[in-house]
């Protein structure tokens, strides 16, 4: 049978862990946490598959030095509770289960359920707090295979479940002027001021944005447990003119205009004078010969119009184009 299998391995590997365990000193027991294992099966026919798989936890447990763990059938009988119906009840309630806790001097308790959904193993384990009431830590696993998979995974998530957590930070930012667009990390979650949901500690960035400004984008470092406050003023958020584009695009485009004009009056001026007329032909001479000095000042403007708009172009460079990715974050 799968329990058998279960109740052997767990007592060969719990044997092995604790020989393996360092003894403590005389002083170091007084200081020991003693912690208790509570696990139920999700339906009674997992009820003995739970009970072993108590024990493997409490031999994943038994090696931490300066534990002390209480007994499982001791625990059970000060939670004075008679049917499993009950017993689940009670694992999911704090109060019920640190009444026993005190009773007994435990501090922590490991309270979880396990059973089986096909042929596939699904197991979480909670890390309670008796003293603070508080839910010290999660695990949920589900293990696809059989025993020899399942009690490894078990002693995983027992290590896992006594490693501090990590408390996530969170970004709180307002800015002048409201309503700037906010993202971090490349998503966007609103506008200012806003409180970002919670993050993981570490770096993270962030870009605002208002219309008519130009972004601010940083690197910002998150702490554990705190709410970082960020404070963006007009000076973060500079304006970004408008009328540097509207020049250059005016200059640019009456510069193709001259030297189009340009172009067509110079083609004019070259055609061969006609006339029936000595006095005629005199005249469209003179005509073409305007033609020609309005080619040199069609020419002469749109050279003027082209500096124009590449000065605009490279003076007013940001207001034109935008800022660089790297340009953004050092501001």
């Amino acid at each position: 049978m799968i329990t058998v299998r279960v109740l052997s391995i767990a007592l060969s590997m719990g044997a092995l862990v604790g020989a393996l365990a360092p003894r403590a000193h005389a002083a170091d027991e007084i200081r020991r946490e003693k912690l208790a294992v509570f696990v139920l099966g999700t339906s009674e026919k997992d009820a003995e598959l739970a009970d072993n798989l108590t024990e493997v936890i409490i031999g994943a447990i038994a090696h931490r030095r300066g534990v002390e763990m209480a007994g499982r059938e001791e625990f059970r009988a000060r939670l004075g509770v008679e049917s499993e119906q009950r017993a689940q009840a009670c694992i999911d309630d704090l109060a019920c289960l640190g009444r026993a806790a005190v009773s007994l001097g435990v501090r922590r308790i490991v309270a979880g359920t396990v059973g089986m959904r096909g042929k596939q193993y699904l197991f979480n384990l909670n890390l309670n707090n008796v003293e603070t009431n508080k839910v010290e830590n999660h695990i949920f696993r589900l293990i696809e295979g059989g025993v020899s998979d399942l009690i490894p995974a078990v002693q995983a998530a027992t290590e896992e479940l006594f490693r501090p957590r990590v408390e996530p930070g969170r970004i709180q930012l307002t800015s002048t002027p409201s309503g700037a667009r906010v993202a971090i990390d490349n998503a966007y979650l609103g506008v200012t001021p806003l409180i970002s949901g919670t993050l993981l500690s570490g770096k993270h960035k962030v870009r605002v944005e208002a219309d008519g400004r130009f972004p601010w984008v940083s690197a910002v470092d998150v702490v554990p447990g705190q709410d970082l406050g960020v404070n963006l003023t007009e000076a973060n958020l500079p304006r970004r003119r408008s009328w540097p584009k509207t020049a250059a695009i005016g200059s640019a485009s009456l510069a193709g205009l001259s030297f189009a004009a340009g172009g067509f009056l110079g083609v004019l001026s070259q055609l061969s004078p006609s006339g029936e007329t000595r006095a005629a032909a005199q005249d469209d001479f003179l005509q073409k010969q305007r033609f020609s000095d309005a080619a040199n000042i069609a020419f002469v403007s749109g050279a003027v119009f082209s500096v124009a708009a590449l000065y605009f172009v490279i003076r007013y460079s940001e207001d034109i184009f935008g800022r660089s990715a790297e340009a953004d974050e050092t501001n």
